[in-house]
């Protein structure tokens, strides 16, 4: 919803992620009508806190991180041993 919403690249930018995959676009500039389709499951928005004044309930995120994790089961040779060795010191 590049009208109404924060346009998707700029949202990739901002995040340095290229995760978010629409599959859909709306094409108006309607704030409330975007909120609506998001409550009624199709998407999820993201918009500053005074657009929901009033019009939903909004999900405050928290600082989204990047994580890596590695699961292993007794790791012996090969990179993703060498990878645990280098994490665990």
């Amino acid at each position: 919803a590049p009208e109404a919403a924060m346009p998707l690249d700029r949202l990739r930018t901002a995040s340095g992620s290229d995760g978010f995959r629409p599959s859909l676009r709306y094409e108006g500039a309607d704030v409330r009508g975007l909120i609506a389709l998001a409550l009624a499951g199709h998407g999820l928005t993201l918009l500053p806190e005074p657009a929901l004044d009033g019009v939903a309930a909004g999900v405050p995120v928290p600082r989204l991180v990047h994580r890596v994790e590695l699961l292993h089961g007794g790791l012996t040779d090969g990179p993703a041993a060498l990878f645990a060795a280098a994490l665990t010191g």
